[in-house]
This record gives C-alpha cells, sequence and structure tokens, in this order.
C-alpha cells in the first residue's frame, strides 16, 4: 500500500488485515524541527562558561576598556559573580562573538524544545532531564553510553514522526548501557566519576553494591526515608559462555550489571535529543532493535519474576507500537534484524516468538512469519 508522508495522515499497516493500532503523523515542520534539534545538540561547541546563557558587558579602568561575562541569575534568585574575559582586542571581541553566538544558539534550541513539546512529544521527568544532562556535560553519551528502556522510547515518536501513547513512556527510573569492550577500548573516561555526577544532581543519590560481589557498585538509588524515589541502573552485554553477571566499565568510572540479549540492543546506537532544558544530546538504542528486543524483555520478566505482569505488558505494547510504524516506514530492514534476531539461536527466536504471539496477527506478517498457527490475543 502507497504511503504519503502529509501532516495529519494516519500510518498503516500495509496487509489486507483490519489494523489493530493507527499512528497520527506529526506535522512535517514539527519533524523539521526535531531533526534540526538534533543536529544542533550534537554538532554544538559547547562553552562551560557560556552553557547556563548570559551577556557580555564591557568596564572602563584608567581609560582602557576591560570585557566580563555576567552569567543568568539562577534559580534561587542568587547573581553569579561575573567571569573577567580579557582588555579590549580583536581577539578579546572574536571570543565574544563565539559566546554570544553560542548563547543564542542555546536560546533557539529552547525555543525547538518548547515547540516540540507543545506538540505532545513526549519529555522526560525533571529529575530524568537533570541526570542527563549531568551526565552528557561529563561525557557519558560522547563515550557511547546510550540511554535504555523507556526513556529511550521517548526519542522515537519525534525520530519517528509519529505520535504515540503518553502512557508507553511513563517511567520512574533511569537505564544506561554501555559495551565493555568500548569502556576498554576508548581509552578516556568521564569526569567527574558516575557516583560524583548524580550527587551533584541530588546527593542524596547513593550507590548500591551488588549483592553478587560488594566491591561493585551496579545501580544508584535515590532515597527518601526508606522509601527509593528513584533509581539509576548500569547494564552491560553479557557475550558468550556464562560468565561472571558484574564487571567495570572503566570509562563510565562505575560498575555495571551484565545482561544477556543487551548485545542486540545496544550495536550501532543511534543520536537522539532528551526534550529538556536547551536539548540534551543522548545516545539510544535503534528503534527497530528497541522493538524486537522487547518481545524478548516481556517473556524475560515473566520468567524471572510472575509479579511484573504490568511491566511485561508495557513492553509489549511498546514493541507493537514501533513495529506498526516500522512496518510501514522501513520494512526491509524490520524484516532484516528480525532475522538477525532469529539467527542468533533458538531460545532467541523461542522467547520472541512467544511474545509475537500475544500480539494480532499483523504483527507476525509484519516481521515476514506465517499467522495461520498464531493464536490472537483475546480483545487484542
Amino acid at each position: 500500500m502507497h504511503h504519503d508522508r502529509v501532516a495529519g495522515r494516519i500510518l498503516k499497516l500495509p496487509t489486507t488485515r483490519p489494523v489493530m493500532a493507527k499512528y497520527e503523523e506529526l506535522p512535517i515542520a514539527i519533524q523539521t524541527i526535531y531533526a534540526d534539534l538534533v543536529h544542533r545538540v550534537w554538532t554544538g561547541n559547547i562553552s562551560a562558561l557560556t552553557s547556563q546563557g548570559g551577556s557580555a558587558y564591557s568596564r572602563e579602568v584608567k581609560g582602557r576598556l576591560y570585557w566580563y561575562w555576567q552569567p543568568p541569575t539562577a534559580a534561587d534568585g542568587k547573581r553569579p559573580s561575573a567571569k573577567y574575559i580579557g582588555p579590549d582586542s580583536k581577539e578579546t571581541r572574536g571570543r565574544l562573538q563565539e559566546m554570544q553566538d553560542h548563547v543564542e544558539n542555546l536560546r533557539q534550541r529552547r525555543d525547538m524544545v518548547r515547540a516540540l513539546r507543545a506538540a505532545r512529544l513526549p519529555m522526560p521527568d525533571a529529575m530524568s532531564g537533570d541526570i542527563m544532562a549531568a551526565m552528557a556535560e561529563a561525557g557519558v553519551f560522547r563515550l557511547r553510553a546510550a540511554v535504555v528502556g523507556s526513556v529511550a522510547f521517548q526519542t522515537y515518536p519525534g525520530m519517528l514522526g509519529v505520535h504515540m501513547p503518553a502512557t508507553l513512556s511513563r517511567t520512574g527510573d533511569l537505564d544506561i548501557g554501555q559495551f565493555q569492550s568500548i569502556a576498554i577500548a576508548v581509552k578516556d573516561e568521564i569526569d567527574p566519576d558516575l557516583e560524583t555526577v548524580l550527587k551533584n544532581v541530588d546527593k542524596r543519590f547513593e550507590a548500591i553494591s551488588s549483592p553478587m560481589d560488594t566491591r561493585q557498585t551496579l545501580r544508584y538509588a535515590l532515597r527518601v526515608g526508606g522509601d527509593e524515589r528513584f533509581s539509576v541502573d548500569v547494564l552491560s552485554p553479557m557475550r558468550g559462555p556464562d560468565r561472571e553477571k558484574t564487571g567495570n566499565l572503566p570509562a563510565l568510572r562505575t560498575g555495571a550489571q551484565f545482561l544477556r540479549y543487551l548485545d542486540y540492543l545496544l550495536y550501532q546506537e543511534v543520536n537522539g535529543v532528551a526534550l529538556h532544558g536547551a536539548g540534551i544530546p543522548i545516545n539510544v538504542p535503534d528503534p527497530t532493535r528497541y522493538a524486537l528486543h522487547k518481545l524478548i524483555v516481556s517473556q524475560m520478566r515473566r520468567m524471572e519474576d510472575p509479579r511484573s505482569a504490568a511491566k511485561s505488558r508495557k513492553d509489549l505494547d511498546q514493541a507493537r507500537a514501533l513495529i506498526t510504524v516500522l512496518s510501514v516506514q522501513r520494512p526491509g530492514e524490520l524484516k532484516d534484524l528480525w532475522q538477525e534476531l532469529c539467527g542468533r539461536g533458538p531460545s532467541w527466536r523461542e522467547k520472541a516468538m512467544s511474545a509475537v504471539r500475544q500480539l494480532p496477527a499483523e504483527i507476525a506478517e509484519a516481521l515476514g512469519e506465517e499467522t495461520p498457527t498464531l493464536s490472537r490475543a483475546p480483545g487484542r
């Protein structure tokens, strides 16, 4: 079925069967703003001095001009002290122009974020946004770590140019992942370490040791009283034979939990943007890999904890939403990556197909699977 990318059109699966889900495309103008914002946040030359905005002014001392940078008033009403730039000269004025251009770029980026949020694109909660901003500044995403889970899913409506139900992207935690091989190969590290990055956002964050090895930190939690209000989990793929389930990620200066199937998800991460502040440059999994990986995750949750039925259902709903869109926008890639997943071994295909059988038959068709023997989930 031919598909026109026109604002307001409904994406439809290219089958003769009735479609179980429909997603409205974003206006072309909004899609363009999102793409421009991704480009800007990833290519901008960020200056620590001007990252929060501000303005330049000159002061005459004994007949000579000197230039200063005045940061903006803080949220608590305090006015930061001015920063000395240098005496009036061609070089100083050149530096000032660069700084002012950067501030103008930040202003434009904030305007773009506001426009995208007004268009009902998903945005992170304040805590997730502040943490990702701090991670980006420390170099976490420059060193190819990626945000995974529902916070990553929040970037896909803008990336794919469609509206998706807001309930699919709600979360109360943040997961990041990185290949250990990359963490070692880059020969670079974030500054400061991850625990300090989190404590700079909220001093109540605590490092949580692994029950398997108390020397390893696998996650960080913010607790109020005895309640855990927010958590950050650090993950890395487990590859090859069974081995230790924890290890170090030297580039991120932290430990990590090693998980099966994560290598498929994290391979060839893509650049995205979190709609917080002036936009935060983050890496996220390729949306096709994310969708197909969620099929496996949904079944792993049920096997490991029968009480996690709600999370398993959310995994399936996210996979279904993305596959519905990708079957129109990237049908060849969808089938290729499905074949790659199934080619990883019988256990991969078995778990993924178990999830597919719980979804409408159109999902199996989109993956290139035969549907006569598949039972449609009741009421779906």
